[in-house]
């Protein structure tokens, strides 16, 4: 069995951000429209789907497709601080700042740390999902810019 190349790898990974985003997507338009203070049970299915999906596009981009390009690009893994401040500086990313708040996001999102009020998980879900929609599409240019130098 012939191991995929880290150029194979990356186009996965954009492949599977290409999907998360599409759901991501979806389901930020349809929490969109709900009065959180007022959230009926079909609402709360809407936004833990939401959440769901906000976390999982998270962790394709920063763990997959950042880590995949820093590795074509330099050779080698670098700490997650470290991709951040490499995409900073590329402009890929605006601020390291948001980087992290993304990530802290995702993390309430999924080990449910300290959450007592979901009301404020949510309006904070929505709020960051426009800017990782935002990191997703600028990640998806920088990944055809890497594809282009590897196939020259």
């Amino acid at each position: 069995m012939k191991k995929p190349s880290q150029q194979d790898i990356l186009k996965e990974n954009i492949k599977a951000l290409n999907e998360a985003v599409k759901w991501l997507e979806r389901s930020y338009k349809i929490c969109s429209e709900y009065d959180i203070a007022q959230l009926s049970a079909k609402g709360m299915d809407a936004f833990e789907g939401l959440t769901s999906r906000f976390a999982r596009a998270n962790d394709i981009l920063f763990n997959k497709v950042y880590r995949s390009i820093v590795y074509i690009e330099n050779g080698e893994n670098l700490p997650w601080i470290d991709v951040i401040f490499y995409f900073e500086k590329k402009q890929v990313i605006d601020k390291a700042e948001d980087a992290r708040l993304l990530k802290e996001l995702r993390n309430d999102i999924v080990h449910e740390y300290a959450i007592t009020d979901l009301t404020e998980l949510f309006e904070e879900v929505l709020r960051y999902t426009p800017v990782l929609l935002q990191y997703a599409e600028k990640a998806r240019k920088e990944a055809e810019k890497v594809n282009e130098k590897l196939e020259r």
